[in-house]
């Protein structure tokens, strides 16, 4: 009688496990799909959906993908925070989320640990090791950045995205001289509008203009002078000196 009850139990527990294991492959395969297919507007309504219910790491995982695709901010970041507190040693997307936070600037802090974790496991990619050679720079670790780029930059980077990854972290003069020195006059206004398109302290700000005022006189067309003109209106803005702000913004539009 004994034996019954045991074997009844087990089938019971078979088949509630069975489905429930069913809809977690089924909805981690949609998921899935939905990122293969670009469909990322779907997979946030669908993430959203899915966490009035519960909460799991498979599920964060997809929703900071989503996010991140559809340029939200900080959403991202935190959402993958919250993943890396519930997710397991062996979660299958351990490897991917750690790539993904080494493309998130909020916490360089964070981005020096899962770039470490990836490199620790030898998975460390060019992408990854930029935000680790920035990130590395921002929290002062700078003869570890050294390291990272020697190991992992040096002998792959163009030269644009090493300007853009010094323009973004250093503020040694002489690196960031020599990093510009290779790019083209085009490139440098493209490089440094990039650059002034976000907040930038004041201190920067000041840094940039050494290198923005020298393109007001390399530059003889109309429409390149009128970006020039542009850039120093902003980057004067940030600097707080307004009388060269207010020149420039006249400039610009007398340009017009």
């Amino acid at each position: 009688m004994q034996r019954k009850h045991v074997l009844a139990y087990l089938l019971f527990s078979f088949f509630l496990f069975f489905p429930l294991c069913s809809c977690f492959l089924s909805s981690n395969g949609e998921l899935a799909k939905l990122v293969e297919q670009g469909r990322y507007e779907e997979l946030e309504r669908k993430t959203a959906t899915m966490h009035t219910r519960s909460i799991d790491a498979f599920s964060l995982f997809y929703r900071s993908v989503a996010l991140q695709q559809l340029d939200r901010g900080e959403d991202p970041f935190h959402v993958l925070n919250l993943y890396f507190g519930m997710a397991n040693e062996d979660d299958e997307h351990l490897a991917e989320a750690h790539h993904l936070m080494c493309s998130l600037s909020y916490d360089p802090y964070k981005v020096v640990s899962s770039a470490r974790w990836l490199e620790e496991r030898a998975l460390l990619e060019q992408e990854d090791a930029q935000g680790y050679y920035q990130a590395l720079f921002m929290v002062g670790e700078k003869l570890e950045a050294e390291r990272v780029f020697e190991e992992h930059l040096k002998d792959t980077i163009k030269p644009f995205a090493y300007a853009q990854m010094i323009l973004g972290s250093s503020t040694d003069i002489q690196k960031l001289e020599q990093a510009l020195s290779s790019l083209s006059l085009q490139q440098k206004l493209t490089l440094l509008q990039s650059v002034a398109s976000g907040t930038v302290s004041q201190e920067r700000a000041i840094l940039l203009l050494s290198f923005a005022t020298p393109l007001e006189q390399a530059f003889e067309g109309k429409a390149a002078l009128v970006q020039v003109y542009h850039l120093l209106e902003t980057l004067y803005g940030y600097a707080d000196v307004r009388v060269q702000q207010r020149k420039y913004s006249t400039l610009a539009q007398n340009f017009r």
